[in-house]
C-alpha cells in the first residue's frame, strides 16, 4: 500500500500524463518555421568563429617563433640543443618578400580593373534616356545637414567626365 503522500504524487502523475496525452491527440503539429523559432538559435560556435580564433592563435604563436629565430643569438640556440635552423637572411627577405606581394596583388588587381572597364563609348555606358533625371525636392528634407550623405541616384556620364577630365574652370 502507498501512503498519502506517495498517492498524491502518483495521482498528480497520472492525471498530468493523461493530459498531456489528451493534448497531443488534439493539437495539430506547428509549422517547420514556428518550430525553428521556438528553438531559438543554435548553441556553440559557428565554423567561422572557430576558424577565426584557430587562425588568430596560429599567427600569433607563428609570430612569435619567427621573432625568436630573428632575434635569438646563435650560441643560446646551440645551447638549447637546435642546431637546425635557416638563415637570418630568411628571417628578413621573406617578409620583404611577402610585402611585395601583396603590394604587386594590389597593382595587378587595378590593373585587372582598368583593363576591364568599358570604354565612354561603349554601349554599356550610355545612361538611360527613359528615366527622368533626379529632381530636388526642398523642404522635404529638413533632417539633412549640409554633411549628410545625399540619396542614390545615377550620375549622367557627361558630368562625370568633366569632373574628372576638364579644367577646374570648366566644373559648371
Amino acid at each position: 500500500r502507498l501512503q498519502a503522500p506517495q498517492r498524491a504524487r502518483s495521482s498528480f502523475l497520472h492525471a498530468a500524463r493523461s493530459a498531456l496525452r489528451s493534448m497531443q491527440a488534439t493539437t495539430r503539429p506547428l509549422p517547420a518555421a514556428v518550430q525553428r523559432q521556438q528553438q531559438g538559435p543554435p548553441h556553440g560556435a559557428k565554423a567561422a568563429e572557430v576558424y577565426g580564433i584557430v587562425g588568430y592563435l596560429l599567427s600569433s604563436v607563428a609570430f612569435i617563433l619567427w621573432l625568436l629565430w630573428a632575434y635569438t643569438p646563435d650560441w643560446v640556440l646551440q645551447a638549447l640543443s637546435i642546431t637546425y635552423y635557416p638563415e637570418r637572411y630568411w628571417a628578413v627577405a621573406l617578409p620583404g618578400y611577402f610585402f611585395l606581394l601583396v603590394l604587386y596583388l594590389i597593382i595587378l588587381y587595378n590593373g585587372w580593373n582598368i583593363a576591364n572597364t568599358n570604354p565612354f563609348e561603349s554601349y554599356y555606358t550610355i545612361r538611360d534616356t527613359i528615366e527622368p533625371p533626379p529632381v530636388e525636392k526642398k523642404g522635404s528634407e529638413d533632417w539633412q545637414t549640409p554633411l549628410s550623405i545625399p540619396p542614390a541616384e545615377d550620375i549622367p556620364i557627361s558630368l562625370v567626365s568633366k569632373v574628372l577630365f576638364c579644367a577646374p574652370n570648366a566644373r559648371t
